[in-house]
């Protein structure tokens, strides 16, 4: 197994606490028609694109799919601006083991959304190459995302570390040839992981070691 020489992290629900705030935000959109988001939904979409029509399928409800998806970007965005921080751990990883390290991040969220929720946090200039999975054919659990990003950093795949919270976001490491780290969210505990190489609590628990 060759050293790690870079590293690419999934940023909703591993950077963060985005996940908390979007759960709330469709919430807010469906309560009021007498439906509730549950846990076990909630865990199958994190990780991939969600599509207006699916929302709309899921929570059967007097709301078209564009407005429906336009309720709860709303949401989102409000809790963003009064809510978003960094989860436990991210700052004491990016500024002791990860800190040698090229860094990149690919993310299902748009890419617009990447960028202000990174300035807003004080991370966008840690992470030069920012993909969207709107910037390939391809979402996760596709691999497309993280090899777009291996190609932007210049680093051959297999020499490439992935940080995800989701099944979804390592199976596409997984399928790219990257070895995947599962720091699992309060919406994922319960799930497996299979293809992650480790897994662990939050990100400062892995070891220097052993991305050497």
């Amino acid at each position: 197994m060759p050293p790690a020489a870079a590293l690419i992290f999934d940023m909703d629900g591993l950077l963060l606490d985005t996940e908390r705030l979007y759960f709330q935000a469709t919430q807010e959109v469906v309560e009021p028609h007498g439906l509730t988001v549950t846990t076990a939904i909630y865990a199958d979409w994190i990780g991939r694109e969600v599509t207006p029509e699916e929302l709309v399928a899921t929570f059967p409800c007097p709301l078209m799919p564009q407005d429906f998806i336009e309720q709860l970007r709303a949401n989102f965005h409000r809790l963003v601006r009064e809510e978003l921080a960094l989860l436990p751990g991210v700052l004491a990883f990016l500024d002791g083991v990860a800190a040698p390290y090229p860094k990149a991040i690919a993310s299902s969220t748009r890419r617009e959304t990447i960028d202000a929720n990174l300035r807003q946090v004080g991370l966008l200039a840690r992470f030069p190459v920012r993909v969207s999975g709107r910037d390939v054919p391809r979402g996760k659990p596709a691999p497309d995302v993280f090899l777009e990003a291996a190609r932007q950093l210049g680093v051959a795949p297999e020499a490439c570390v992935v940080f995800e919270d989701s099944p979804h976001g390592v199976a596409g490491a997984a399928a790219a040839g990257m070895r995947a780290v599962a720091v699992p969210t309060e919406y994922t505990a319960h799930l497996p992981f299979p293809g992650a190489c480790l897994r662990v609590g939050r990100l400062d628990e892995v070891r220097a070691d052993w991305l050497r």
